[in-house]
């Protein structure tokens, strides 16, 4: 299985089985924070990256060998997924066939195509992201591509959920030092304000990113800014909902393939595989020993990860 994934326990959609439609670190961002690696190939160039019979004919067959069916499908991976040029179609069809909830997540940076709004329509869930509403503060965390408007971008989101009808959770990801002066805040609360949205959710670096030397918000400074937004804000920046269950008996090719995607502690491997805490510790370590994975020490926590140490 090469392109679906999990399932990951997410923080706002119960155990999700990803669909990655986009080659890795292929995105319209370069975002400082990203935990999946610094950005290769940054494009706004929609294409068919995988062809689609072969993704459904993948996502058919991982969901005939688990116990638990997941909660959602979920585009999301090592990219931007709306550059995949008939998400649209993958999204229906895969509702269809499984009869599960599709989500995407996405840095809604496409948003101001109008194909790319018609297709994400199908969708059950859309997580769209706005780390910043002023161009400077947006130019310095998510380094765009160069034909990346932030007004474009906004006016995209403004008329894609004026329209949607299923759920958003729209997803803001502070900084110390970015994204965090009253100037900022004031013009993020000002566009979250104009459009709908279910949730305003806050998260901070939790795990490494592209530059290692970011800081996260503390617990207090975030509760200030969640009271700052208002009622439909929470705080996501910890936490996960646990798996039900193991799937599979390929623990390494599962552990292997969620490290690709995302470093993670130790919890955070249990409760997307099911695998035993102590079976995992030495599962863990003999990877280790053959320089298949390494570990890296961010925010006082262990991760897990399959890039080579700085």
């Amino acid at each position: 299985m090469h392109r679906i994934f999990g399932p990951v326990p997410s923080r706002r959609l119960g155990r999700s089985l990803g669909i990655d439609v986009i080659p890795h670190k292929t995105c319209s961002f370069d975002c400082v924070y990203c935990e999946c690696g610094a950005t290769t190939n940054k494009t706004c160039k929609r294409e068919e990256f995988y062809p689609l019979e072969e993704l459904l004919e993948e996502l058919d067959e991982r969901l005939s060998s688990m116990e638990v069916r997941p909660d959602y499908l979920t585009l999301s991976g090592a990219g931007e997924p709306t550059l995949y040029s008939r998400m649209g179609e993958l999204i229906r069809r895969a509702k269809e066939m499984t009869g599960l909830p599709v989500a995407v997540i996405t840095n809604s940076s496409l948003l101001h195509m109008e194909d790319v709004r018609r297709e994400l329509m199908e969708a059950d869930v859309v997580l769209p992201s706005l780390d910043a509403a002023r161009a400077e503060s947006f130019i310095k965390i998510n380094r765009p591509h160069r034909r990346c408007d932030l007004a474009e971008i906004m006016q995209g989101l403004k008329t894609f959920l004026s329209g949607y009808k299923g759920k958003v959770l729209f997803e803001v990801l502070l900084i110390d030092g970015y994204n965090t002066e009253p100037e900022d805040l004031e013009a993020l609360k000002e566009f979250l304000d104009s459009v709908r949205v279910d949730r305003i959710q806050l998260n901070t670096v939790v795990r490494p990113g592209t530059i290692r030397e970011l800081k996260a918000l503390g617990s207090e400074r975030l509760e200030e800014i969640r009271e700052f937004f208002g009622p439909k804000c929470e705080i996501v920046a910890s936490g996960y909902t646990s798996a039900k269950g193991k799937e599979t008996d390929t623990e390494i090719e599962e552990i292997l393939s969620l490290l690709k995607r995302r470093p993670c502690t130790l919890e955070d491997i249990h409760n997307s595989t099911g695998i035993p805490i102590p079976g995992l510790i030495k599962t863990l370590d003999e990877l280790i020993e053959k320089d298949e994975i390494t570990t890296n020490v961010f925010n006082g926590k262990t991760y897990y990860t399959t890039e080579a140490k700085d």
